[in-house]
């Protein structure tokens, strides 16, 4: 069985504006109601004029014109990105979700904590009201009416902010012209499975190999046909709640990922794939007879995965070590550049460990390889 397994990167190397950067910007045409490009700072001049073709491409329809005007209108969501400065990766978004999220918690349990206050109003510190500036800009005493509706709001727009991502995605990207394959996704064997961490059809749309692949996409998949209550994309953060708590405190799940994969129903067809891997390793029998002892083995059946686009981030280490963590499996990782490399490692360690790390990359013993993605034109 051959995996390939695709992060953003995937995207972003067939040319595709799949950044949250690029997401924002485009939001911040439909929350300013503004059409011009030049309103706005540039950062790339070849986004810009994509910029101004798909805000045309949106006005040619005024019902999605219409609902992203009202996805987009007052949501503390957009408000805050467009006002924090934060890294370049969709996990530094979701860490920056995190941080809301749990500050709004640290609250609550401090309202919790303090019975013997009038109301159980607290005061909140000043890093708090900070963090909080655009979510609740008069937030200096919080009481449990205040941050359930801080909490509420807060769900309300992260789910209009996931539906105005999806038709980004779904009516725009999913329909720029693809015209270049990549050379290294060619070259590898023919492939039985794909989980995609992306929302996106790319590799549906530019391989077109039969019988397809069969597909998991772990996030969910955009889809124009949705509405906010139907959209089955994943986005949140990871559970940050240690031993017990994490179960008896379900106060704030609703924004973490697990209960999302299982509240939208996205599947966990992967899940089967690591069972037949599992199965197809070799099986060693020891018993004894006559004074001797027997070994009975049986080979197993090899099977590859290839991960391409994906920056191994410790948020899908359950789903990786599955995959990784087999020694009938061969896993082979493509990374950008000596930079790229390096993190990839780094990231490595915190997903398997160093010791997992080292026995995998090198010797008899070896599952893993790095490979240098092929340069295109």
């Amino acid at each position: 069985m051959n995996i390939l397994v695709i992060g953003n990167g995937f995207d972003l190397a067939h040319g595709l504006q799949t950044t949250y950067k690029d997401f924002l910007k485009f939001a911040s045409f439909f929350t300013y109601n503004s059409r011009n490009p030049n309103e706005l700072n540039s950062y790339d001049n070849e986004r810009t004029s994509s910029i101004e073709y798909f805000i045309n491409f949106f006005d040619d329809d005024p019902k999605i014109s219409d609902e992203l005007d009202i996805l987009v209108k007052d949501n503390v969501w957009l408000t805050h990105f467009y006002n924090v400065q934060i890294k370049e990766g969709w996990i530094d978004f979701e860490n920056e979700i995190s941080k809301v999220i749990q500050t709004i918690e640290d609250i609550h349990k401090t309202i919790n904590n303090n019975t013997n206050r009038l109301n159980k109003q607290v005061k909140v510190e000043r890093y708090q009201q900070e963090i909080l500036q655009y979510f609740n800009p008069y937030i200096r005493y919080a009481t449990e009416k205040t941050i359930k509706e801080t909490k509420e709001k807060g769900l309300k727009d992260l789910n209009r902010l996931i539906r105005c991502l999806e038709i980004y995605l779904s009516f725009y990207i999913n329909n720029v012209p693809l015209e270049k394959t990549l050379p290294d996704i060619e070259r590898l064997p023919d492939i039985d499975k794909i989980l995609s961490f992306n929302y996106t059809n790319t590799y549906e749309r530019l391989y077109t190999r039969h019988p397809l692949p069969e597909f998991d996409y772990i996030h969910g998949k955009a889809n124009i046909r949705n509405n906010v209550d139907t959209n089955n994309m994943v986005l949140g953060i990871n559970e940050y709640l240690k031993g017990d708590e994490k179960n008896e405190n379900i106060e704030f799940i609703a924004f973490k990922k697990f209960y999302q994969r299982i509240h939208k129903e996205t599947g966990s067809l992967y899940k089967n794939w690591v069972a037949e891997i599992k199965s197809d390793q070799k099986i060693t029998n020891i018993h004894t007879g006559n004074n001797s002892i027997i070994s009975d083995k049986e080979d197993s059946k090899h099977h590859n995965i290839f991960i391409f686009g994906h920056s191994l981030d410790i948020t899908d280490k359950d789903v990786l070590r599955d995959l990784i963590l087999n020694d009938n499996v061969q896993t082979v990782i493509f990374y950008m550049n000596k930079d790229d490399y390096g993190r990839k490692i780094a990231n490595l360690v915190k997903i398997i460990g160093q010791d997992e790390l080292i026995r995998r990359t090198g010797g008899p013993t070896k599952t893993i390889t790095f490979k240098l993605i092929t340069e295109i034109d």
